[in-house]
C-alpha cells in the first residue's frame, strides 16, 4: 500500500514539489486506519492531500507520511434531502448531483476544483457560500479508529475549520439541501461557470486563489494597482486574467511560486500596509 519517494509534482495541480517519504492512497476506512496506524508505530508526521489542487509542495518534498484521499476514496448517496459523500467525491461533481436530484444550495461549488474532505478542512466556498452552513455531520478516522461530529459540534469561519485543529481525517460528509426547481438550478450553474471561464485562468494549471481575502479589501484588484499582473519569477506567473492567481506558464519550480508569493506580500504590505495570508496550503521542506 506504501510507495517510497513519491514524487508530488504528480499528486497536485500545480505539477511541483518535492517527494513524499511514503505515499499511500487507501480505498477502505479500514486500510485508512492501518495507514495511521503504520505511522503512528514509526512516529512519522501525516499529511492528508485530496486533489492536490490548494497546495504548494516546497522543493525539499514531505517528510512522513502522505496520505492521498481522491478518486480512490469516492462513494455517495442521496437521501431525500440529504447528500452523504465521502472526502474524495469532486465537490464539483456533488454539486452536479445535487442539480441532477433538484437539490439546491451548492450551486456556488460548481466549479470549485478539488475533493469533500478538502472542502470541510478549509471550508471551502465562492460566490458568497460556502460549505461549512451545509454540513450536518462530519465522519472521520483516527488511528484509534472512527468517530463523528454532528453540526453542532463543526465549527468553522472564513477558510478555516475545525478539522485544521484536530489530529483526523475526514472520510464522509452529511449535506442537508433544499428541494429546488431543476431548471433555476443548473441556470444558476451555468451563470456560475461562465463567470469562472470568463475571469479566472482556467487553462493554465494554478491552485486556485492564491491569498484569502483581508477584511475590507479585494486581492485581485491590490495586485493589478501595484502594476503585478503579469509579473513573473521563472515560470510562475501573476495571471493576466486574474491577478489573484499565480499560475505555472511552463517549467516553473516549487522555489519560483514561492519568491512569487513573498515578493507580492512585500509589495502590497509596502503599498496598501495589508498583510496577504495564503489561502493555498504551503507543505514539505526548503
Amino acid at each position: 500500500m506504501f510507495v517510497r519517494n513519491f514524487p508530488l509534482s504528480e499528486a497536485t495541480s500545480l505539477g511541483v514539489g518535492g517527494c513524499a517519504d511514503y505515499f499511500a492512497r487507501p480505498t477502505t476506512e479500514e486500510e485508512l486506519i492501518s495507514a495511521l496506524r503504520f505511522a503512528e508505530e514509526r512516529n512519522l508526521d501525516v499529511v492528508v492531500l485530496g486533489y492536490g489542487t490548494n497546495v504548494l509542495v516546497r522543493s525539499g518534498g514531505i517528510r512522513g507520511l502522505v496520505i492521498q484521499m481522491a478518486d480512490n476514496f469516492a462513494h455517495h448517496r442521496v437521501d431525500g434531502t440529504t447528500i452523504t459523500a465521502s472526502a474524495g467525491c469532486m465537490f464539483s461533481a456533488v454539486s452536479k448531483l445535487a442539480a441532477h436530484h433538484s437539490l439546491t444550495g451548492l450551486e456556488f461549488a460548481v466549479g470549485i476544483p478539488g475533493g469533500i474532505g478538502g472542502a470541510v478542512f478549509m471550508n471551502a466556498g465562492a460566490y458568497d457560500g460556502e460549505i461549512g452552513p451545509l454540513i450536518r455531520q462530519v465522519n472521520f478516522v483516527t488511528a484509534a479508529g472512527p468517530g463523528s461530529w454532528h453540526a453542532d459540534e463543526f465549527t468553522y469561519s472564513y477558510r478555516h475549520s475545525r478539522v485544521q485543529q484536530e489530529r483526523i481525517i475526514v472520510t464522509s460528509v452529511v449535506l442537508g439541501l433544499r428541494p429546488g426547481n431543476k431548471d433555476d438550478i443548473l441556470g444558476k450553474m451555468h451563470e456560475l461557470q461562465a463567470k469562472r471561464q470568463a475571469r479566472q485562468p482556467l487553462e493554465f494549471p494554478s491552485a486556485g486563489s492564491t491569498f484569502k481575502r483581508p477584511a475590507g479589501h479585494y486581492v485581485g484588484p491590490m495586485i493589478e494597482e501595484a502594476g503585478l499582473k503579469g509579473y513573473r519569477i521563472g515560470g510562475a506567473e501573476v495571471s493576466t486574467k486574474h491577478a489573484g492567481f499565480i499560475i505555472n506558464r511552463g517549467g516553473a519550480t516549487a522555489d519560483d511560486f514561492l519568491h512569487l508569493i513573498q515578493y507580492i506580500q512585500r509589495e502590497i504590505k509596502q503599498r496598501f500596509n495589508v498583510d496577504l495570508e495564503p489561502e493555498i496550503r504551503i507543505l514539505g521542506s526548503l
